[in-house]
């Protein structure tokens, strides 16, 4: 969308605008970009002159695209190959453009790479059909192997399906395509997600489960706290740092996501949340205790020590590092993959329901409905941008509960519950 910029005289009064659009991409794959002047409209009201200004500037910018697209070359739109749009556009100036995180990267990477060997350097892009499309899917159902020699799951079918849309709909945004040959296929063409059933901890479960981390190390008794009461990502949590702990307010706040990087020289990724969003979050005073705790028992364990192992003078972590760091190194992240290996041997050592630190995350949703929370609530401690994602917690509310909700109704209508335990 074109941008307005007010043109003044020294006193300070608009005389003119200046619109500003980008029109296209020129043949290097460079931006290109129009600008154009008017003079400020006469005898409107402020809102009457903003609409037209608006309109004026939409009008001049889809002119300026009509116009650009007429004088530029068709050769490379009409003859380039799928493969090489998406090595020489597609990936430089849509993956690589500096909005991706690292293992977003990768997983471009890895499924593009799939897609380029099913379709060859020859085929053009202009000449996919729809019913190229369905022969890739068909391609993924029944032929195409994982690395291990395994077929593709349904998770992964769907995913490269998925990248190929984003390639497909980045070359209709600049005009390398006229339609989308997806839209013709039908909804039984398409690869379908899974309706995986959400597992967590029930609040029985999650009592004995918090039971026993009692006897486990500090650090990881903190860590698995966290993720059960808060419902942080994994990479939310440890990317937490000790200024983000509000000891007035009782609260964290998120602020980052460590992932995965194999590419880098420390194999992590420090970006902002999967939103891109800060959220805080409330702590309980039993678990901001138990942080302070932790940082003591950090602060000790780095302070310098006499032959006799006797602290000398106390040593202070500060407020950048992390709070969930690596051993020894408190200005470093744990490692991402850490907590999920050290969950997974925690459940079998204690005979625990087999979960995952995500599978905490459901839990804490899902004892925050039962709990009386609303599904806005949960979506502001779990930071979803959609509440469609977060309503599909409610499958995980136990029928204790949803028999709660039902005896609720009936109460009110008719002030006698449907069911009465037998005794």
């Amino acid at each position: 969308m074109a941008t307005v910029e007010k043109k003044t005289n020294k006193k300070g009064d608009v005389f003119g605008y200046r619109f500003r659009a980008c029109v296209g991409r020129d043949e290097k794959g460079k931006q290109v970009w129009r600008t154009q002047s008017i003079d400020r409209p006469e005898g409107l009201t402020p809102k009457r002159e903003e609409k037209e200004v608006q309109r004026l500037a939409e009008q001049w910018e889809q002119e300026q695209k009509e116009q650009f697209e007429k004088t530029q070359s068709k050769q490379d739109k009409t003859k380039i190959t799928l493969s090489a749009f998406i090595d020489e556009h597609w990936w430089k100036d849509h993956v690589m453009d500096g909005s991706h995180t690292p293992s977003s990267i990768s997983f471009y990477k890895y499924m593009s790479a799939d897609i380029k060997d099913y379709f060859g350097d020859k085929k053009r892009l202009n000449q996919i059909s729809a019913e190229d499309v369905k022969r890739y899917i068909k391609f993924l159902n029944t032929e195409a192997k994982s690395k291990n020699g395994e077929p593709y799951s349904t998770t992964t079918i769907v995913r490269h399906y998925q990248t190929l849309r984003n390639i497909l709909n980045y070359a209709m945004r600049f005009r390398y395509l006229k339609e989308d040959p997806c839209q013709f296929l039908s909804v039984k063409d398409k690869p379908q997600k899974e309706n995986k059933k959400i597992d967590f901890l029930a609040p029985d479960e999650a009592k004995r489960y918090i039971a026993c981390l009692e006897s486990e190390p500090l650090y990881w008794r903190c860590l698995e706290n966290v993720l059960i009461t808060t419902g942080l990502r994994r990479g939310e949590c440890i990317g937490l740092q000790w200024e983000d702990l509000d000891s007035k307010k009782l609260t964290l706040t998120v602020k980052r996501n460590v992932t995965i990087d194999k590419e880098s020289e420390d194999g992590y990724h420090v970006g902002k949340t999967k939103t891109g969003e800060e959220r805080t979050v409330p702590v309980s005073q039993r678990l901001y205790d138990m942080l302070l705790l932790l940082k003591d028992e950090r602060e000790k364990s780095l302070s310098p020590k006499d032959e006799d192992g006797n602290i000398t003078s106390k040593s202070s972590i500060l407020p950048h590092g992390y709070i969930f760091c690596r051993e020894g190194y408190p200005y470093i992240p744990c490692y991402p993959t850490e907590p999920t290996r050290w969950t997974a041997k925690f459940v079998k050592r204690h005979n625990l329901q087999n979960v995952s630190p995500h599978d905490l995350r459901h839990t804490a949703a899902t004892l925050a409905l039962e709990s009386g929370s609303d599904i806005k609530q949960v979506q502001e401690l779990l930071g979803h941008k959609d509440p469609a994602t977060t309503m599909q917690f409610y499958a995980g509310v136990t029928e204790e509960a949803k028999r709660r909700t039902v005896e609720g109704i009936e109460i009110l209508l008719h002030n006698v519950p449907v069911y009465s335990p037998i005794q």
